[in-house]
């Protein structure tokens, strides 16, 4: 690259340029040719030809291959290269989307996961009839300028990474633990956020879609696009027809939410959020799409909160749900998700502790979900004494593609993969209170003993094919805080005489049971635990 001094005979048209750069270190390729064009009694074609002879004399240089907007190029002077703050600016004008993404990276140490790359970028997984770029497009634009790589961790969460993370492995996966930590925790309240709103009569409860914990980077999908959480609503006022009659889901109200718990909801989420309601409210091809957005976040800026009152966003405070104690509650959740698996974390004190700040702010009920998880926890360090040398994951998801290409996935909430005794061992847990009853139900009803026994245990089984040829000994166990039906310890008494039972526990365990299996191993504050906030009547 050369500046117009060193050349002997530069036109007006190259000096023009070469003016132009020195009060700006790029240039759009549409206002380049405007500004020729107003300097100048030239049409476009000849504007056009004068920047790729500039370009060719070294005046300025091209952004070729990457284009910015209705496929433009941007030109710089000479001196400036591409770097990743150039390409920030540049984008933030001419192509918001990849700003949003870079913007986002800066914001989250470098780590970012595909799935909220979807969501902040308003980029559909696939290629649709419209010229939106997909997330992987727009991913791979930063791939090629080397700016970023992907990666996906043991979890099978696919993450986008920038470039200096790639010679630091230990680095790399420390950043992308704590990164899937943030998105454990935005997931860990949807269940009971939706539960809230449809109590509240703000949306219906029979086309729930969200986000699982169990599987933090897979999202709702709808229109192409990927949400936190969706739903509808017949509520009326927010339709014009009247609640009663808006018996399909054209008639309904589509209502998108926007969860952001583990750090401040900000404008970067906002435009994905905002920009993905436009091309929802654009796909309809006759008449209104009637959209509810809502937002639910822990905290935001003033400038985000009015802006989100301007647009008519419904925004919660996840206080205003749950009361103020629910800020306590997050840390402490924060703190064992992070930290079960080591001796710093007394999980026994601290579930106990947090089931107490929910109980003395009157949120049980609005919290169930969050004590299944917290029951979970409890069961940890009982699964760790009878197992002291085995591997235990905690929150696993295994997924299979079939031969149609759809994808089969189911959750376990322990895999323990023991060498003594040699076995495969598939914990489902439920923590309920002790006046429920967990049906015997079929293969095809969640939340039920033939769910686990003869749906999700079979398919881990195949899953584990290669360690149970090893010699692995496969089994299960259900443990429950609630009770079963007769015919439940009628079914469970049938499987005890077959090759699933473990070899050192029962096939299932009802309240009682696991009580005293507590109490056989010495977890006496465990045991108080979930016979004050499982065992007490509703």
């Amino acid at each position: 690259m050369k500046n117009f001094l060193s050349v002997s005979n530069p036109n007006k048209y190259e000096i023009f340029i070469s003016n132009l750069l020195k009060r700006q270190k790029f240039i759009a390729g549409k206002d380049l040719v405007k500004f020729l064009k107003e300097t100048f009694p030239i049409r476009d074609d000849n504007a056009r030809k004068i920047i790729q002879r500039a370009v060719a004399e070294g005046y300025l240089h091209s952004s070729s291959p990457l284009t910015f907007g209705n496929g433009q190029f941007v030109y710089l002077k000479p001196t400036v290269s591409l770097t990743y703050d150039i390409v920030m600016q540049i984008c933030k004008a001419n192509r918001p989307p990849l700003y949003r993404l870079m913007a986002a990276l800066d914001d989250n140490d470098g780590v970012l996961s595909y799935f909220e790359a979807s969501k902040i970028t308003a980029s559909p997984d696939e290629q649709t009839s419209s010229k939106v770029n997909t997330t992987n497009q727009l991913i791979n634009q930063l791939v090629k300028l080397e700016f970023v790589y992907e990666k996906a961790d043991d979890n099978g969460v696919r993450y986008i990474l920038e470039r200096q993370l790639q010679n630091d492995v230990g680095e790399e996966q420390r950043r992308m633990a704590v990164h899937y930590n943030k998105m454990i925790m935005d997931c860990m309240f949807i269940p009971d956020i939706l539960r809230w709103l449809k109590k509240s009569n703000i949306v219906d409860n029979t086309m729930f879609l969200y986000r699982n914990k169990k599987t933090p980077g897979v999202g709702a999908e709808q229109n192409g696009l990927i949400w936190d959480a969706l739903a509808y609503t017949k509520t009326t006022g927010i339709n014009p027809i009247v609640g009663a009659k808006a018996d399909s889901i054209e008639k309904q109200s589509f209502v998108p939410l926007d969860i952001v718990i583990s750090r401040p909801y900000d404008q970067l989420d906002l435009d994905g959020f905002y920009n993905r309601i436009q091309i929802v409210l654009n796909a309809v091809k006759e008449g209104k799409r009637k959209v509810l957005p809502i937002v639910i976040y822990r905290s935001a800026s003033e400038l985000v909160l009015n802006r989100l009152a301007k647009l008519g966003f419904i925004a919660f405070d996840i206080a205003s749900i749950f009361g103020s104690k629910i800020h306590e509650v997050i840390d402490k959740v924060g703190q064992i998700y992070i930290g079960y698996e080591s001796s710093e974390v007394n999980l026994g004190t601290t579930v106990a502790s947090i089931l107490n700040t929910l109980q003395a702010a009157g949120q049980e009920e609005n919290l169930t979900d969050l004590k299944g998880i917290l029951f979970e926890y409890l069961m940890y360090p009982l699964l760790k004494t009878l197992y002291p040398n085995a591997e235990i994951i905690h929150g696993k998801t295994l997924t299979e593609k079939k031969a149609d290409g759809q994808k089969e996935y189911y959750e376990y909430d322990y895999i323990i993969k023991s060498s003594n005794p040699k076995e495969m061992l598939i914990v489902e847990l439920k923590g309920y209170s002790a006046h429920a009853n967990i049906p015997v139900g079929d293969s095809n009803t969640k939340n039920t003993l033939r769910w686990f026994f003869r749906r999700t245990l079979p398919f881990a089984q195949k899953w584990f094919k290669k360690e149970i040829e090893e010699g692995a000994h496969f089994a299960g166990t259900f443990m429950t805080s609630a009770g079963f039906y007769d015919n439940g310890h009628e079914f469970l008494a049938r499987l005890s005489k077959t090759k699933i039972k473990p070899k050192k526990l029962e096939i299932g365990y009802d309240g009682e049971d696991l009580l005293a299996l507590l109490d056989a191993n010495d977890f006496e504050k465990i045991k108080k635990t979930i016979e004050r906030f499982y065992s007490k009547p509703d």
